[in-house]
């Protein structure tokens, strides 16, 4: 199968929607989490594979683009596979399905990490040849989110037992969660998320505090937020995002 993208289909269950019987961003970000990590398994390149030769994937940077909601009811199925390897970047697409029509689109950036130096390595180094689909689902490249605006703080955290994943560190979903916590009610109200870029930058550990910055600011019909996520112990930057939102 390795020139074939793998799909996979998501039933919707009650606890997977949000107050408007819509799908959560943030299980949605779930889903794509686990199709990747099915499809890298079955190309022999999974974590938990990995992990028993002292290696693993960390998500560097994120992109997702949806152009209509998932409500309750509605078939969702996700298609994925591994596009392209850059230096220390190892790249993964996603499109997303709602009853047979596509409606949305994500781009990945992964390092493979070695455990025992917790430092990145080139994929090619250590994989080998792996075969690459040679698509990308955007045009431009994922790159670094730099703030226009000034931050303020908004939310303080402390990592619980259950924000963390495999690689004993907060799952990338959760930073997601803590951005959504400072979003204005109004915008949530009459607004439609419609694209995430998110920028991870350092580990968040259990029992660690952290802080949430926010500002946003209006582009013509779309309004942006911009996201800082810091470790509250030393101020050390753990994750960027950037979420435009429009008008429902």
């Amino acid at each position: 199968m390795s020139n074939i993208k793998s799909d996979k289909n998501y039933d919707l269950h009650y606890f997977d929607l949000d107050q408007n019987s819509e799908l959560r961003f943030g299980t949605l970000l779930d889903f794509l989490q686990d199709s990747a990590g099915e499809d890298a398994e079955t190309r022999g390149f999974g974590v938990e594979q990995l992990l028993t030769r002292g290696l693993t994937w960390m998500l560097s940077r994120y992109r997702i683009r949806l152009d209509s909601v998932v409500r309750r009811g509605d078939n969702l199925r996700i298609r994925t596979w591994p596009s392209v390897h850059k230096g220390l970047s190892a790249c993964r697409e996603f499109e997303i399905y709602c009853n047979d029509l596509l409606i949305g689109v994500a781009s990945t950036a992964w390092m493979l990490i070695d455990l025992e130096q917790r430092r990145p390595v080139r994929p090619k180094e250590k994989l080998g040849e792996v075969f690459l689909i040679d698509e990308q689902v955007f045009d431009e490249p994922l790159s670094a989110i730099k703030f226009t605006t000034e931050l303020e703080s908004s939310f303080f955290f402390r990592v619980r037992r259950a924000d963390i994943d495999l690689n004993r560190h907060v799952n990338n979903r959760v930073f997601f969660d803590w951005a959504f916590e400072s979003i204005d009610a109004k915008t949530i109200e009459n607004r439609r998320l419609w694209q995430v870029d998110i920028n991870y930058l350092a580990e968040a550990l259990a029992g660690e505090e952290v802080a949430t910055f926010c500002s946003h600011q209006k582009c013509k019909k779309t309004l942006q937020y911009s996201h800082l996520i810091k470790r509250h112990s030393d101020q050390k930057e753990l994750a960027k995002l950037q979420t435009l939102w429009i008008p429902n």
